[in-house]
């Protein structure tokens, strides 16, 4: 996702696209049958826009879709004014490691969005994030707790580089159901029940 509301400003806004979008379906088809988990910034109409997960592959069933349902509150954020919550639950893609859901963003710093995802029968969340590093450990820290008590594997991946002077954390944690972290083996791939992930 290229935009980024806590470094810029309006003209960021330039960036939504008409869903589905157009860098989905285009990173859809560069993953060559793989699954595909990633978010996209998009516009319904004038001054309606959202943050939005995909997960899904080139030729399979329709992607799960999930918008951002929780935005965030803070000084130097702009989600409250610039964007709207997703009103729908989300909507799970059945993986071989079984049924799963995307947070994205500050709803992977909601305990509710993750009782939600566990509620609807998720058993895998894959979650993408923006964060500098002071952020990003409260995250995995939340994340790790959320597998535990959800019996939840999670994969959750975090934007690196840097924009308008904020340097992202880059990196990425997996967690297994039991809450344990799960380190990739030689090859840089973890693996988890059902295959292995990037």
């Amino acid at each position: 996702m290229p935009w980024a509301p806590a470094v810029c400003d309006r003209a960021g806004l330039e960036h939504a696209e008409r869903p589905p979008s157009r860098r989905w379906r285009d990173a859809l088809e560069a993953a060559g049958g793989a699954w595909l988990a990633a978010s996209a910034y998009e516009s319904e109409g004038e001054g309606v826009f959202y943050a939005t997960a995909y997960i899904g592959r080139a030729g399979g069933p329709p992607p799960a879709v999930t918008r951002q349902r929780h935005l965030e509150a803070a000084p130097g954020r702009w989600e409250q004014l610039l964007m709207q919550p997703g009103h729908e639950p989300p909507q799970l893609a059945e993986l071989a490691a079984g049924p799963a859901a995307a947070l994205i963003g500050h709803d992977l710093h909601v305990p509710a969005a993750w009782e939600q995802a566990a509620a609807r029968g998720a058993r895998v969340v894959l979650g993408a994030a923006s964060e500098p590093a002071d952020r990003w450990e409260r995250t995995c820290a939340l994340a790790t707790a959320m597998a535990a008590a959800h019996a939840l594997t999670v994969l959750v991946a975090n934007r690196a580089g840097s924009e308008d002077g904020l340097t992202f954390a880059g990196g990425g944690l997996a967690v297994g159901p039991d809450g344990r972290v799960l380190e990739p083996g030689a090859d840089g791939l973890v693996t988890i029940d059902g295959g292995a992930a990037a």
